[in-house]
């Protein structure tokens, strides 16, 4: 009788399994605040003319749009000031509705651009190892350059002094998304953009593509941008997966 219970046990485990994987395949899903979003409808647009691809996420009284600018694998900054490439989300529930959306705004900087717009000379590395650790010793203030203060930099440099990438180590305020910053130190001239701030920010990675199917992961804060006081000032999706979701091509 145990035996038989057990075997019962299993099958029903495994269809239960077999029927959440055709559930989810294809999938859309996110946890917004912490609350599960799984996409009831998806659909991933792909414009005939330019490849960038708009995803549709729908749920009940919710909808999520990922769009990106191209369909190549990657990752896909939002809150940037590529305004092709953001999310919104918007909600209805008991007549309140809400719209969220990655805009350019101002804030502590989230985010620097992977690359120098200047890498300048004479400046020096402010990484150290420390019981085989290798920690910021030191930061270097920018000038009043953007639109904000206090943002300050842990830099790595070359062997010329020239600084060849930096890390956000205090995010100031009052920056945006496109401000050109100079850094103190060396001979003046090392610069670097912002690529976005806290409260707009966020990444769409598309890992697969198969040109029927694409599949990825996102991350994003995005503010209430129709000011509805009912609403919070932003709105958070984590653990974000999109999985085979078919491509069809824009109206």
């Amino acid at each position: 009788m145990k035996k038989i219970i057990s075997l019962i046990i299993i099958l029903v485990t495994f269809i239960s399994c077999t029927t959440d994987v055709k559930f989810n395949n294809p999938g859309f899903q996110a946890y917004r605040d912490g609350i599960l979003f799984r996409a009831l409808d998806i659909k991933a647009y792909k414009s005939t003319s330019t490849g960038a691809i708009s995803f549709v996420a729908t749920a009940q009284d919710e909808q999520l749009n990922l769009n990106i600018d191209s369909g190549n694998l990657g990752t896909y900054y939002l809150g940037t000031s590529n305004t092709s490439i953001n999310a919104t989300y918007s909600s209805t529930f008991n007549s309140v509705s809400l719209l969220y959306k990655t805009n350019i705004i101002f804030g502590p900087v989230a985010k620097m651009y992977p690359y120098m717009d200047s890498g300048g000379a004479g400046y020096v590395s402010d990484w150290t190892m420390v019981n085989g650790v290798n920690v910021c010793s030191n930061s270097h203030p920018t000038t009043n350059s953007g639109s904000g203060i206090g943002l300050r930099l842990c830099l790595t440099t070359n062997a010329s002094g020239a600084v060849t990438s930096v890390k956000v180590a205090s995010p100031g305020n009052g920056y945006k998304a496109g401000d050109l910053i100079t850094i103190v130190g060396g001979d003046g001239n090392a610069k670097i953009i912002v690529l976005n701030v806290e409260g707009s920010n966020g990444e769409i990675n598309i890992t697969e593509n198969t040109g029927n199917t694409v599949s990825g992961n996102f991350k994003f804060n995005a503010i209430n941008s129709n000011g509805n006081p009912l609403g919070d000032e932003l709105v958070n999706f984590q653990y974000g997966t999109i999985y085979k979701v078919p491509l069809i091509a824009a109206p």
